[in-house]
């Protein structure tokens, strides 16, 4: 059968691996070939090409099943090539006297042989009763007596198990039902709000090697609500455009743990003199990382 390369592959994890195990994969093989550790090489960027498309493909299940029946179908409609050549070379067939010929017969036994022999039997029969001993503790200790089972006593007692908590698992589709974008950028579906002003938030995901669903909250109301809501891959970033003066917070979701966090309050401003207007350009790095420029926080589900 053909060799195949396919995607898992690409991500040197078996076809049968679980989405924990391939985005684990994905994970160490982009901390190994990211361009920023190999700052101008084409082929560090050639092979973060060909890992982002593999996870995109392995990490949604509609598109890894296609994937496998487009292996499958390769490796059906593959001619198989010739058995490999052994590296061991062949043995010279044996002529027909050689092939019917009888081995030699035993030589009879040489003085030295029978001298041993009955140097052996001489100092058994001498030593017989230390042999003797020693065969009877070798007897016993391969036959050990059989111990008495244990009384019967009460059931066994088995202690109540806190309940299990089910793993997390990445979605393979935005919480509105509509696919990841393929980069970083707004999810469709979703209604882009407070977009008649002039600044700009910046969200970096280059810190981190999670995808993440990012959401800017916008906190001027009696109840907050967001106002845009975005996909950012991992090591990537965006930038929302005409975001309207006023009090926000950034909240997202790890989409590798599924752990969920808020930033710190901002507050984008927008002021116009005679000069002309003078409004925010922010910049917001996820995860609190050395040098970082923004605090994070717990976040509990029903306020995400």
């Amino acid at each position: 059968m053909r060799a195949v390369h396919t995607h898992y592959d690409n991500l040197k994890v078996t076809r049968n691996a679980p989405p924990e195990v391939i985005r684990a994969a994905y994970k160490t093989l982009t901390q190994k070939y990211h361009p920023e550790r190999h700052p101008g090489s084409a082929d560090a960027e050639r092979v973060m090409a060909l890992i982002n498309v593999s996870y995109q493909v392995l990490s949604d299940p509609a598109q890894r099943a296609d994937h496998d029946r487009w292996i499958a179908q390769q490796e059906q409609s593959a001619v198989p090539p010739p058995a490999p050549s052994s590296p061991w070379p062949r043995q010279a067939p044996q002529s027909p006297t050689q092939a019917t010929s009888q081995p030699p017969p035993t030589p009879p036994p040489t003085p030295s042989t029978v001298g041993s022999t009955r140097r052996l039997v001489s100092h058994v029969f001498k030593y017989w009763l230390l042999y003797g001993v020693a065969a009877v503790f070798v007897w016993s200790w391969l036959n050990p007596t059989p111990t008495k089972p244990p009384p019967v006593g009460p059931k066994p007692y088995q202690a109540s198990r806190a309940p299990e908590v089910a793993a997390y698992v990445r979605p393979a589709a935005a919480p509105n039902g509509q696919p990841w974008p393929a980069a970083a950028g707004y999810v469709k579906g979703y209604q882009l709000l407070h977009t008649n002003g002039l600044s700009t938030v910046t969200v970096d995901n280059s810190r981190n090697d999670s995808d993440v669903f990012v959401k800017l909250v916008s906190l001027d109301s009696a109840q907050a609500y967001p106002v845009r809501q975005f996909y950012i891959p991992a090591f990537g970033s965006f930038t929302l455009k005409k975001a309207t003066a006023g009090s926000y917070d950034v909240r997202y979701r790890d989409l590798g743990s599924g752990g969920l966090s808020r930033s710190e309050v901002v507050t984008l401003s927008e002021v116009h003199t005679a000069e002309g207007a003078r409004f925010s350009n922010l910049t917001m790095t996820l995860y609190k990382v050395k040098n970082g420029n923004m605090k994070t926080f717990g976040l509990a589900e029903a306020e995400f």
